[in-house]
């Protein structure tokens, strides 16, 4: 390689980016090129997404207790640090428990961890 960088075909349609609605980040719509070139911003009664059509994140969707969030913390946890030592165990999950704003007392979290490492 000559450490340039490659120089782009323009000629290649990319049906994703072609076919792509004008939506911006979050679902709001982007502004779009004008019919002389110049940038024109969306119309303010124009609809963020086509009805029937989520083109955005939905949050608090579901409501969940606390336990079904440390049910699904645990089960997280235990994918994502299997085989790990007790010590990575503990600040891993003491870490993802600030994350979802769960307290749990010394003594719980230590028994989760020995389940969690396998030395229970």
């Amino acid at each position: 390689m000559s450490g340039e960088a490659d120089e782009i075909d323009t000629s290649v349609s990319d049906s994703a980016t072609q076919d792509a609605p004008e939506t911006g980040r979050g679902g709001t719509r982007a502004t779009s090129a004008g019919t002389d070139g110049e940038v024109t911003p969306p119309q303010a009664d124009t609809p963020v997404s086509p009805d029937g059509e989520q083109d955005g994140p939905a949050l608090a969707m579901h409501t969940t207790d606390d336990a079904e969030r440390l049910d699904g913390l645990l089960a997280q946890v235990r994918a994502d640090l299997a085989g790990q030592n007790r010590s990575t165990v503990e600040h891993g999950l003491r870490q993802r428990l600030g994350q979802v704003g769960l307290q749990l007392d010394d003594d719980e979290v230590a028994r989760l961890v020995d389940e969690l490492a396998g030395t229970d």
